[in-house]
């Protein structure tokens, strides 16, 4: 038998369940936006994306209006990263630039990642689209080193380093004698500067059963944060398979691997900067 106390205790705490939860309210009165999201920050980095190697500092117009954004919303992401020191302005032009600490952060992830990191993924995503055997080289005096030594004035990487080598290079190893490893290899210090120049204008070497018959290759340079060529990269495979017609779509894939390794090593090409923020 329940006492009077016990069946009241029941019937409010069976209120308390019962009761109907409180509704929200769609009044935006007194609701604070979070300015902080992810469109902010894709802002502030649209912003960073502005300064092109050709335009070392820009005013606030200008990048509003080169990113179609309101000056109010550009000044909130220019005073965000000049807090940061990623961004610095001029006190006499008002102009802004780019700050020391992104070239210190910039360093950093250059330094951690290493030569070797950074082409590690284009090697393998190369490789997977052409199914050839891919290559990464420095130069060592006068020879490619990639897993192995080889010369560099007969095969299409050396080619490579050798193209944007120095003057001092050339002339070491013409002094040393070029040596002829088929009746394909240029022995001539003629036609090898002019098959340098070709490369120069090219972007990219070919070696055309140069260093050994039946063999042919492809390569492209790979530059540091200063633009200068610290490697090459390329594929190889016989010529039974890599007929002219396939060398043809082999020849910008391996040129995109270049690129890609480059800018991981901090190469900011400009052409390329300018079709990625257009789009």
């Amino acid at each position: 038998m329940r006492t009077p106390t016990k069946e009241k205790s029941r019937r409010q705490a069976s209120t308390k369940v019962t009761s109907s939860p409180v509704q929200p309210s769609h009044s935006t009165k007194d609701v604070k936006f979070d300015r902080s999201g992810p469109g902010s920050a894709t802002r502030i980095l649209r912003v960073l994306e502005c300064f092109l190697p050709s335009d070392h500092d820009l005013s606030l117009s200008q990048i509003a209006e080169r990113l179609s954004m309101t000056k109010s919303s550009i000044h909130r992401a220019l005073t965000t990263l000049s807090v940061h020191g990623l961004v610095e302005q001029d006190p006499v032009t008002r102009r802004y630039r780019l700050g020391i600490r992104l070239f210190e952060i910039g360093a950093a992830a250059i330094h951690q990642r290493g030569l070797h990191g950074a082409a590690h993924p284009a090697l393998v995503e190369l490789a997977t689209a052409t199914g050839e055997a891919c290559h990464l080289a420095v130069l060592s005096r006068t020879e490619a080193v990639y897993i192995y030594r080889a010369p560099i004035h007969c095969t299409s990487i050396g080619k490579v380093l050798l193209a944007w080598g120095s003057t001092n290079l050339l002339r070491r190893l013409i002094d040393g004698g070029l040596r002829q490893y088929t009746p394909e290899t240029i022995t001539s210090p003629t036609k090898l500067a002019e098959e340098l120049e070709r490369v120069r204008a090219k972007g990219y070497a070919l070696d055309d059963g140069e260093y050994e018959v039946g063999l042919r290759c492809v390569a492209a340079p790979i530059r540091d944060h200063a633009g200068a060529v610290v490697a090459a990269i390329g594929i190889a495979g016989p010529a039974s398979r890599l007929t002219d017609d396939y060398m043809v779509g082999l020849v910008p894939l391996v040129q995109s691997a270049g690129a890609t390794v480059s800018r991981s090593l901090g190469y900011l090409d400009s052409n390329s900067h300018a079709l990625r923020l257009a789009k």
